[in-house]
């Protein structure tokens, strides 16, 4: 049986989560589920009306799925800690000592699906970058190798997770009102698989999009530059029709690579108690004001880790006139239509 890490206070997990974090986490979830709704809504109304549905476009949905299945599991973690005594002295000093599947299938749930959203943002800002200058479809074999990254390496990771015994309740060091690494495995094996499932990739993606954004600002450089260089009259329809396409569609691509910044901005809470976690795990070193500071980044990623569907469904419905009018007038004409009917049966009666 593993024993808590020897630079862990037990007294610094007690009492640890309060209703606040539970009820962030409860409104974030909920918000993220309904939006991806929303945002599956969506996609279906503009398909019906004829509007040609790209393929980053179809990736979004896939990253959105991601979402919410992993709000879904943040939701039910924090049901859980309504009722659960995770924060006791006695199951503290236990250190867990026996199984909880739900926490365990939350814990899969929430690790697979949060895995699968980093995947996904990272495919569709490489997407981006690599058809910025060729819009055509990707190959086959390449979109089941996005499909394998962006599922089967999560789903490989996770399956290893549980077959190691190491998912489980960490006692919010480094979550929040859930389940993810069990805090009873050593130091080095906690902060290990902290990062192989979940933190390292995150990271990865933080640095790879950003990447992927300044090469494609770097290309559209480029091109505006060779523009001025070229005489556009001289060159034939064919490639005026590329060069202006070329001009003209980061408008559209712009909002697909802000994905990774919403990330960011939701997420750099948990990266940052993450790795003050593990440098105060590994180093024995009493980082100043640091149980302030935790309980306040906490409160900040307890809503910010389940939110990510919800901050897509603002960018790509709520904030998309486009979408926005589709939304409203598939809403609105529907209405109308039921207000009609009886009208229109009064008509008949009377006649």
């Amino acid at each position: 049986m593993y024993k808590m890490g020897n630079n862990t206070d037990p007294g610094d997990l007690i009492d640890k989560i309060n209703m606040l974090d539970i009820v962030l986490t409860l409104a974030g979830a909920s918000l993220s589920i309904l939006g991806a709704f929303v945002l599956f809504f969506a996609h279906y109304i503009r398909h019906k009306s004829g509007k040609p549905t790209d393929e980053v476009r179809q990736f979004l949905i896939f990253l959105t799925v991601a979402d919410m299945f992993n709000a879904f599991g943040l939701l039910s973690g924090a049901a859980r800690f309504l009722n659960s005594k995770d924060s006791t002295d006695d199951k503290v000093a236990a250190c867990h000592r026996y199984e909880e599947l739900g926490c365990i299938a939350q814990s899969y749930i929430t690790t697979l699906f949060g895995m699968s959203s980093f995947f996904w943002t990272t495919i569709i800002a490489f997407h981006l970058f690599w058809t910025y200058e060729d819009n055509s479809p990707s190959s086959i074999k390449k979109t089941l190798l996005y499909h394998f990254i962006t599922w089967g390496i999560p789903f490989a990771i996770t399956t290893a997770a549980v077959s190691k015994n190491v998912l489980g309740s960490d006692l919010s060091v480094g979550s929040g009102a859930w389940c993810w690494i069990s805090a009873c495995l050593p130091n080095y094996d906690r902060t290990l698989w902290m990062t192989i499932s979940g933190k390292g990739w995150e990271i990865l993606m933080y640095f790879s999009c950003c990447a992927f954004y300044l090469l494609i600002k770097w290309r559209k450089i480029k091109i505006r530059r060779h523009r001025r260089k070229m005489n556009i009259g001289s060159l034939s329809p064919s490639q005026t029709a590329v060069q202006s396409d070329v001009e003209t569609k980061p408008h559209e691509d712009i909002r697909f690579l802000l994905l990774w910044l919403i990330e960011v901005v939701l997420r750099i809470f948990g990266t940052i108690r993450y790795l003050t976690a593990a440098v105060r795990r590994h180093t024995a070193k009493e980082i100043k004001n640091y149980n302030t500071v935790d309980k306040v980044l906490l409160h900040f990623q307890s809503f910010g880790d389940s939110a990510q569907a919800l901050c897509s469904c603002l960018l790509f419905c709520i904030f998309d006139k486009e979408i926005r009018n589709l939304l409203k007038d598939n809403f609105f004409c529907n209405q109308k239509r039921s207000e009609k009917r009886p009208l229109l049966t009064r008509q008949t009666t009377v006649c």
